[in-house]
Order: structure tokens, then sequence, then C-alpha cells
């Protein structure tokens, strides 16, 4: 089956793929907490990455787009936002740029910060949101995957029926050339800040965060 781009372009096909490849495998699970849902839903996208040909990585740093700014506060300096953060997956392509993937259960997270400016830089960018409902917007460039599951208390488990061809698929709006260019030169702007920041001669009474 040929699926065509359309305003999320790379992002939608691989939503589509994904989504098909754990329909084909019926994918599902039943009484895992939160954190052993995140991690199976994790290993099955790595799999589904394998199985393209691609290789995944896990907790793949990133650094955001735009430059932070320095806060002190009594013997702490902190930035904001921070210089760097944590992708849940990198997929590495030979044939095309990475693919980066957020793996969540509620839309309470740093996702859709990470996954814009990764869209904003060329990038691939997939949701996977599991469970409850969707509130988040997405930005351009992004496409989300939602796994419906069920939860059962006490304790908290969650069951996830085999996942088929319907799983919903949402769509942030297309990348515009002029989003794309100035998230360039925002991001050359950061990757200045960064070098000044690190050549600047630390001070001992502060602790850096």
């Amino acid at each position: 089956m040929v699926l065509e781009p359309t305003a999320a372009g790379e992002s939608e096909i691989l939503a589509t793929a994904l989504r098909m490849y754990l329909s084909e495998t019926r994918f599902g699970f039943s009484s895992l907490t939160g954190a052993q849902a995140t991690r199976r839903i994790t290993l099955t996208v790595a799999e589904w990455a394998v199985a393209s040909d691609w290789r995944p990585r896990g907790e793949a740093p990133m650094r955001y787009i735009d430059p932070p700014r320095e806060r002190r506060g009594g013997c702490r300096i902190s930035w904001e936002p921070p210089w760097s953060a944590y992708l849940d997956l990198r997929l590495v392509r030979k044939d095309g740029p990475p693919v980066a993937v957020e793996i969540d259960r509620t839309d309470d997270s740093t996702a859709v910060d990470k996954l814009r400016d990764e869209a904003l830089r060329g990038h691939p960018a997939l949701w996977i949101r599991w469970h409850g409902g969707l509130r988040a917007e997405l930005p351009a460039g992004v496409a989300r995957l939602h796994l419906p599951t069920r939860s059962s208390s006490p304790p908290v488990r969650y069951s996830l029926t085999p996942v088929t061809g319907t799983a919903a698929i949402t769509l942030g709006a297309g990348v515009t050339p002029e989003a794309r260019a100035d998230a360039l030169h925002r991001d050359q702007q950061r990757i200045a800040e960064e070098k000044r920041a690190a050549a600047r001669p630390r001070d001992p009474d502060h602790i850096r965060y």
C-alpha cells in the first residue's frame, strides 16, 4: 500500500506504518503497571525499527532550539529551558533523517517541546500516547498515535486490547519553510550561547543545574 504524505509529512507516514506493524503483530498487553506498559511499548517500537532496518537508540540526547536563560537563586545556577533533554527513542536510518519518538501515558510531559524542536529541524516526530484523553495541541510536523488502554485498581494496572488499523492518528500542521529557517537561526544562536557558557570560568561558590 502506498502512503502519501499530507500536512505532517513523513511523520504521518511513519505513524501509519507503526500502526500497521502493531496491528499485524496483534500488539497488546494485560495487567501491567504504568512503568511496565511504557517499557513494553518502547521495546515494541524498537522492534519495529529493527524490522525496518533502522537502529533504535534509547534515551537519546537532544538539545532544545531556544537558548536557555541563566537563573540564579542563592548558591544555585539553573538554566531554563535546560541545556539538554532526552528522547525516549531516536530511530537512526540510513536513508533519511532520524526519527524522534516520545512515549507517554499522559499529556503532562516535555514531549511536546522536544518533538516540536525535532520537527523544526526536519526530523520526523512521533508521539505514542497511551491511556487517557488527549488534550495537548500538537506542534507542526508531529504525528500522534493513540493507544487507549483500560485501567483497574487497586493497585492500578493497565491493559491494551490488540491494536487494530483504526487506532487514532492525529497530526499537527505542516512545518513551513519560514518556520524551519527561523528555527535553524535560533538553533545556531543556541549553539553559540552554549559555547560561550562553557567557556566561562566556573564560580566555586555556585552549584550549576
